[in-house]
């Protein structure tokens, strides 16, 4: 077609004008001649015009009421070349886009012009002082200049990051999961990126899109990707404030942030968002704009995109939802995380409440139901917190999963890490052992309970005693539940408040790493507490092997100390009457720390305490568990009672204490996780000095001297062999040590090789269940270390290292009635010493003639 004639020519005065270009291709327009400044409308069609009307010269008011008509002049179309544009040329407004309300500025609000007589005065006050004027000028002519010179920049930049954006759209589709893996290398779990909707908008109700607009971005359907006016509105609103209190990002900003990947505060940042929205902006239609970001936005608890979060949340179709069911999910795009209903259902209503202002402050949705609100709530706090789109998934370590989902958000702050994705992350685990303790513990609690090795036996009946209060005040740190419901009038309905739980946890003695871990029963959505590092339960006897450690350390006692198992009474301060008793009741009379380490009696490990002294037992406690002032100080109890194990340890702390017996009396810090890459090969985490488990211990401390360490084996290898370990198939050599506490509600082994140090605690979380008098430390759980441990030997999955003979401590016969250094006529026992503690001179009594005598008197004792 050849181009139209860019002249007319002027009906009023017949000379020829240029139109104005470019030239519209169709409709009509009002021109005013160049020459005589008298008016005509043209008609265009197809680029050419013809002249409709000739506005007279000088028409009357009633004339040009009657005959003249204002013409809109519509913005000329133009066709947008790449392949992801499509045209749509709609012949009204979209639904949603005729939803959008609004606010209107008020009235005082308004442009007011000054009166004449104060600008004809303000005029005359400017003239007076004409440097002002020139100062004005140079300012305002260098902004100017850097205004353009910024534009110019900025132009540049949308040019070039429109070529990018068929990658930029690409990279949304990419789903890169992060992988754990074990110590050879081989995969453990992984942690997918994300779930992503795939909804198309016209899947979405009406009013879900309505509602979402009317929150985060009114006038998405009329800006060309920023709102200038909402970014003045919340700069001076911010301002006034003195803080961050409203943010002004449009729908295309956020998901040209998403795009991006860059959740920095910076204004390189923001600069680039800038651009990449300006840039879909020219790219996408306004409708392919939003379903995008309908379909990534992250709504919390790996839920990304309103697909997404629609099953999540309420388990429906997006087409089933209640208006105030959408207005909850279109409340959680600015913050999924702090909004969150199942993780902070009041900072949750507090924004839906909000919203309902607002909505009514616009005049719409009148009808929404607060009722409707607090039904949701009700309903959603009887999930966990901590619940995710990937409640269902399964992996081998579960537990060991969540740990590190925890490690990754806390190294990567706000970005969130199912977004970003593609980490790799290598573990100290042993898949080969980690696979089998799942299974195994499934399995042997499930067959205790149907047994009646394991029974479920309430103890207290108020639940107001300190040991509750601390129980609910502990998983409510955790967030195990959203509440927890007491019910003291029916022992039914506290039947399901939890099942019998069992922590596991490995470790390499010579280096700390953690071999394998489980947290729990059967890892769900209700149970995903790790017990094995979270939880801190009395110890029981278990505890017994530090302290005579500690007190064979300091010199206070020997390995062929003889001890009185008798009754014994303490009256303290205030009243308070204490008489520590032995499991059964009974009392053997004279006995070697020998025996009275296997039968675990709780009469000697408290006159053990009192030979060492309250200064003693803190100094070595300080070592093992609390090198940390304000952990010691929050933690650490110096009664006599500590000698029974009413401290309260986790699992993953006394396996780390056990390895010092193993290690030379060194404890290395346990860690499980060695390096951390993310998706473009950076490494974010590397072990050194890290506390991992954040048990605020140092990387490495002596807590007892290398000859201490080979005497606790040669004690605790009679009592690891005696402990019920065989029950569970086990048949090697090994350290260890039983723990049983008040009520039967903590059950305890923890054993050790040089290759393996073991902790194995079973019990219920609510401290009001015991398991019943069969709920011992060797009878429930030891043969399940003994079964775990036996299974990973069968298939040789850790290499095998037995204990060597004694380097730094001295053997010697001693005599086993009197602990002396055996005489002539002494019954021999043969024991370990301190180099510089021998024992306490030689045995001089003839035994033969006195033992039966001794023996008698002793009976007539108890």
């Amino acid at each position: 077609m050849s181009a139209p004639s860019p002249k007319y020519l002027c009906p009023h005065c017949q000379k020829a004008s240029r139109l104005p270009e470019p030239i519209p291709r169709e409709g009509k327009f009002q021109l005013t001649c160049a020459h005589c400044s008298e008016k005509v409308i043209l008609n265009f069609t197809d680029y050419r015009f013809e002249i409709l009307q000739v506005v007279s010269r000088e028409p009357s008011v009633s004339d040009a009421a009657q005959s003249f008509q204002p013409f809109k002049i519509p913005t000329p179309s133009i066709s947008k070349s790449n392949s992801l544009k499509e045209k749509l040329e709609p012949k009204s407004k979209p639904f949603w886009e005729r939803k959008v309300v609004f606010e209107r500025e008020p009235e005082e609000r308004k442009f007011k012009p000054k009166p004449l007589k104060q600008r004809i005065t303000s005029g005359k006050a400017k003239q007076s002082t004409p440097s002002f004027w020139k100062i004005t000028f140079a300012f305002t002519s260098i902004c100017l200049f850097l205004m353009i010179l910024g534009f110019s920049y900025f132009v540049a930049g949308v040019l070039s990051t429109k070529k990018e954006v068929p990658l930029y759209l690409e990279s949304l589709s990419k789903n890169i999961p992060t992988k754990i893996l074990d110590r050879n290398g081989q995969m453990v779990s992984e942690i997918f990126q994300k779930r992503t909707s795939t909804l198309r908008l016209q899947d979405y109700p009406e009013d879900m899109i309505s509602i979402l607009l009317n929150i985060e971005d009114q006038k998405f359907f009329f800006h060309g990707g920023i709102d200038y006016s909402a970014i003045l509105r919340a700069f001076f609103k911010n301002i006034v404030n003195l803080s961050y209190k409203q943010g002004a990002s449009t729908i295309t900003q956020q998901l040209a942030r998403i795009i991006l990947d860059d959740r920095r505060k910076s204004l390189n940042r923001k600069w680039r968002e800038a651009q990449l929205a300006f840039a879909l902006e020219s790219v996408l239609t306004k409708e392919q704009i939003l379903e995008m970001y309908m379909n990534h936005v992250y709504l919390g608890h790996g839920a990304f995109g309103f697909g997404e979060g629609i099953k999540f949340y309420f388990q429906k179709n997006p087409m089933e939802l209640s208006k105030e069911e959408m207005v909850l999910l279109a409340s959680l795009p600015s913050a999924p995380n702090k909004y969150s209903p199942l993780k902070n259902p009041e900072d949750s209503y507090t924004r839906v409440r909000a919203i309902l202002q607002m909505f009514r402050n616009r005049g719409i949705y009148p009808n929404l139901d607060r009722e409707k609100f607090v039904s949701f709530y009700h309903n959603l706090s009887t999930r966990s917190p901590n619940e995710t789109v990937f409640g269902s998934r399964q992996d081998i370590a579960p537990y060991v999963t969540e740990h590190v989902r925890g490690i990754l958000s806390s190294l990567e702050g706000d970005k969130n890490i199912y977004e970003s994705g593609g980490y790799t992350v290598e573990t100290t685990l042993d898949r080969g052992a980690q696979e089998l303790i799942g299974p195994i513990v499934r399995e042997y609690l499930t067959k205790s309970r149907k047994s009646g090795k394991i029974q479920k036996k309430r103890i207290r009946v108020k639940p107001e005693s300190s040991l509750d209060l601390a129980f609910r005040q502990r998983m409510e740190e955790v967030s195990i539940l959203n509440e927890l419901v007491w019910n003291t009038d029916s022992l039914e309905s506290e039947k399901d408040t939890s099942a019998v739980q069992a922590a596991i946890v490995g470790i390499q003695p010579n280096t700390g790493q953690v071999l394998f871990l489980h947290g729990g029963e059967e890892f769900n959505s209700q149970n995903q507490f790790n017990r094995a590092t979270q939880m801190r339960r009395q110890t029981g006897s278990s505890i017994k092997a530090v302290l005579y450690a500690s007190a064979i350390d300091a010199g206070v006692i020997q390995s062929g100390t003889r001890i009185l198992d008798a009754p014994l009474y303490y009256r303290g301060g205030g009243g308070k009457e204490w008489a520590p008793e032995n499991l059964g009741g009974s009392f053997d009379g004279e006995i070697s720390l020998r025996t009275a380490l296997v039968k675990s009696k709780n009469t000697a490990a408290v006159q053990v305490a009192e030979r060492l002294g309250s200064a003693g037992i803190e100094r070595y406690f300080t070592k093992y568990f609390f090198p940390n002032d304000s952990e010691k100080k929050n933690r650490y109890r110096g009664d006599l009672s500590l000698a029974l194990g009413t401290l309260e340890i986790s699992p993953l702390e006394m396996a780390s204490a056990f390895t010092g017996f193993v290690n030379q009396g060194t404890v290395k810090r346990p860690y499980l996780i060695q390096r951390i890459k993310n998706a473009k090969g950076v490494v974010l985490y590397e072990v050194g000095g890290t506390d991992e488990f954040k048990l605020k211990l140092p990387p490495e401390r002596q807590v007892i001297r290398p000859d201490t360490a080979e005497v606790m084996v040669s004690l605790l290898r009679d009592s690891g062999r005696a402990s019920g370990v065989r029950n569970g198939g086990y048949v090697g050599d090994l350290i260890g040590k039983t723990g049983t506490t008040n009520d039967y509600k903590d059950a305890w082994f923890v054993g050790a090789r040089p290759d393996l140090a073991l902790a194995v605690w079973v019990g219920y979380d609510n401290p009001k269940f015991g398991m019943g008098p069969s709920g011992l430390g060797g009878a429930v759980a030891a043969p399940l270390w003994g079964e775990i441990v036996s299974s990973i030997d069968k298939k040789n999955i850790i290499p095998k290292i037995q204990f060597s003979q004694p380097v730094y401590a001295k053997p010697y016969k001693i005599c086993s009635l009197t602990g002396k250094q055996a005489g002539a006529n002494c019954p021999v026992a043969n024991e370990l010493y301190l180099s510089d503690y021998p024992p306490e001179g030689i045995c001089t009594e003839d035994h033969k003639a006195t033992h039966s005598e001794n023996k008698d008197l002793m009976k007539g004792l108890y």
